[in-house]
């Protein structure tokens, strides 16, 4: 029993403690996670199976010639 109490004391105990606390560091890391991936909208399939195509979009329309400008929208910040 002697010698087995021996090597217990002549162990080293700052190596373990680093180990423990190397290991509570890693737990308490905040870990980063890497940004998605911008990925392709998939096609639209009617149900035959045969892709859309999408509808072009409509074209923003300008104010048409001779008609005024809306009135502007009155602020309070002192004008």
């Amino acid at each position: 029993m002697l010698p087995y109490i021996y090597n217990r004391a002549l162990t080293d105990t700052l190596l373990s403690k680093n180990a423990k606390q190397h290991e509570q560091d890693e737990k308490n890391k905040i870990k980063e996670v890497a940004k998605a991936k911008k990925q392709a909208k998939p096609e639209k399939v009617d149900d035959s199976g045969v892709p859309v195509a999408p509808k072009p979009k409509a074209k923003r329309q300008r104010r048409p010639e001779g008609l005024e400008r809306p009135p502007e929208i009155p602020r309070r910040n002192g004008n």
